[in-house]
């Protein structure tokens, strides 16, 4: 009995490490189909790879450019006019400090790092998510060649193939040199050499130690990490990447720990906005900030359509400039002016003759050549008002020269009245006790609505504002507080266009490097910005003037000094905005008629420019609807 017990149980143990014909053949199947699938997976990804040109590698700049509505191109808009860099101009501790940083094992793959694939495939899997990306430079290099966003395993799949196809092609000093001549460092910058002007002054050979490991460490989150937005975060990075430098030995300690204790130092006119070509392309590289989450940061190259009409743009500056010698200097009244008062010529002399008959300030400077400080600005925005063109932005200007680099747009004043009709909104919202109680005067207006009815609407409209204090009240109703010049424009814009919420927007599309549709802007898609019964029924009194068969009015002296403020609108049509005073309100002299010199010159200028724009958009229209036909 005993010995029949063992015999079965040395049969059990055996059988256990006995695998068995059917088991054997179930597992050689398996193996056989998974080398099937493998290598039919990377059979098909190579057969996708082979149909890209990998001549793109080495050509095609990052050099983005504004065109205008008629795809004209206007200006540049690379931020700094630099040329890529070659291998030979690197410096030693930037090449390693992108190796560090991105790539440990850069000079020894063959584009892909296999055991880092496997393991990004394993937790994403595991996830169920796209968490890690295991790229190389190579990898970075083709995702940005052949504009790879998408967060995919197929994508990553043919990424890896076509990094593999690259690194047979091209020698590694080549494939380093156009990552870093492609890739986006933050502040409009794309490639190393427009990074090292902007953020440094200097040319990519002259970097240091310092400087090297914060370009190297900033490309991950350039928006982020950048030492112009955030020095904090900027020296982080830096400090993780002498780290990295440090432990593969390309540094000694004593260089680690001297550049870790050694500030970063920028470029003196890096502290502020370089000057910039044009007003226009301030405008649209601050709207491209806006939109980088949606573009994506490695976009160089890009074509930026924008709605500007150059021919608009062109009069809007030379118009803008001769109001302002206007006010400056007697005897200086545009013609231009008289065709906008042609139906009633009496008036017409009446304003040349004050234009000409107010003696100016004997101390207020005037414009001379390009000294441009603490004289008279003005700033200019056209924004078509037409049905499914609302917000579009067809010309602007915001001083007499960017070359200082201020966008006055942006900018604070003091509303006055001209904020009156937010002010009249709140009376004419649905609730409470003072609904449609709307006076004359803007501040009895306030005192029956109260500081806390009034001073919420304006927080909940989301305009930059600073607002007074409960115990200033009186400051809010008058508008003597503070709000952004183009968020004043705007409110006025939306009172005027049933309350809806149009964000006034210069770029219409934008298209990548490899011709790709990647961003469109659709103005109609907005939401209620203020109730559309209140933006009706203000936008039909005062301090708005209405003339029958004329477009809509607005146009107000500033208290405190802050200029004059005027809008001409129609709808269906264009609104015109203009400010104009100084940026000082310090400058603007006291005891004279200055103001109501402004006053009428924002309005003739404002008048002028809104009939040129129609006719322009008439003619525009037109030829579109002949084109059409034929």
């Amino acid at each position: 009995m005993y010995y029949s017990q063992g015999e079965n149980r040395r049969k059990r143990w055996y059988h256990l490490l006995s695998i068995g014909h059917t088991k054997l053949l179930v597992l050689a199947g398996l193996l056989v189909f998974s080398i099937i699938t493998v290598l039919t997976v990377l059979l098909t990804y190579t057969v996708r790879a082979m149909k890209y040109d990998l001549e793109r590698v080495v050509t095609g700049g990052s050099v983005s450019t504004l065109y205008d509505c008629d795809n004209k191109p206007v200006v540049p808009l690379s931020g700094e006019d630099v040329l890529p860099v070659r291998w030979e101009e690197l410096p030693r501790n930037l090449v390693n400090a992108f190796v560090a940083r991105e790539d440990e094992s850069f000079f020894e793959h063959n584009g892909v790092v296999y055991s880092s694939v496997l393991r990004s495939v394993l937790r994403n899997v595991a996830s169920f998510s796209y968490e890690q990306g295991a790229s190389t430079i190579t990898m970075q290099l083709t995702r940005n060649v052949y504009e790879m966003s998408e967060k995919t395993m197929d994508r990553k799949l043919l990424e890896a193939m076509l990094a593999q196809r690259i690194e047979r092609r091209f020698d590694k000093h080549t494939i380093l040199t156009q990552y870093l001549n492609r890739i986006y460092f933050g502040q409009n910058c794309y490639g190393i050499a427009a990074a090292a002007k902007r953020y440094f002054g200097k040319h990519v050979m002259e970097l240091n130690l310092v400087e090297c490991a914060t370009l190297a460490g900033l490309v991950r989150a350039p928006s982020l990490c950048n030492p112009i937005s955030d020095m904090d975060n900027a020296m982080g990075v830096k400090r993780e990447t002498l780290g990295r430098m440090l432990a593969m030995d390309f540094i000694s300690q004593e260089e680690h720990d001297n550049a870790v204790a050694e500030p970063i130092v920028l470029a003196e006119s890096s502290a502020a906005e370089r000057p910039v070509a044009s007003y226009v392309t301030m405008w649209a590289r601050r709207e491209l900030d806006e939109l980088r989450d949606e573009l994506g940061e490695n976009i160089g190259g890009i074509s930026v359509v924008s709605n500007l009409n150059l021919s608009l743009q062109q009069r809007v500056e030379l118009a803008m400039e001769r109001a302002l010698v206007a006010v400056e200097k007697p005897n200086s009244f545009p013609e231009e002016w008289l065709p906008i008062l042609n139906e009633n010529p009496e008036e017409a002399q009446r304003l040349r003759k004050f234009f000409e008959g107010i003696k100016r300030p004997a101390d207020m400077k005037v414009r001379d050549g390009n000294d441009l400080k603490d004289v008279l600005q003005c700033c200019v925005l056209v924004v078509d008002s037409r049905r499914n063109n609302r917000g579009r932005v067809l010309a602007q200007v915001s001083g007499r020269s960017a070359v200082d680099g201020r966008d006055r747009w942006q900018e604070m004043c003091h509303p006055g009245n001209a904020a009156a009709p937010l002010l009249y909104v709140c009376a004419c919202l649905p609730g409470g006790d003072n609904t449609h109680i709307v006076a004359r005067k803007a501040d009895v207006t306030g005192q029956s609505l109260g500081y806390e009815v009034v001073s919420s609407l304006y927080r909940k409209l989301g305009l930059r504002m600073e607002l007074p204090a409960r115990e200033n009240e009186m400051a809010l109703y008058r508008g003597e507080f503070n709000i952004a010049r183009l968020d004043l424009a705007r409110a006025l814009f939306d009172i005027q266009n049933q309350g809806n919420g149009y964000l006034f927007k210069l770029i219409s599309r934008v298209w990548s490097r490899g011709g790709n549709l990647i961003y469109t802007h659709a103005p109609e898609k907005t939401q209620e910005f203020i109730r559309r019964e209140a933006a009706s029924a203000v936008a039909k009194i005062p301090p708005f003037e209405l003339t029958e068969g004329e477009p809509t009015v607005l146009n107000e002296t500033l208290p405190n000094n802050h200029g004059t403020f005027c809008m001409v609108s129609n709808d269906k049509g264009v609104a015109v905005f203009v400010w104009m005073g100084f940026d000082n309100p310090a400058l603007l002299p006291q005891g004279t008629r200055m103001a109501a010199l402004m006053k009428r010159a924002a309005y003739c200028l404002a008048k002028e420019l809104h009939t040129e724009a129609r006719t322009l958009l008439r003619a525009r229209a037109s030829a579109e609807r002949e084109k059409n036909k034929s």
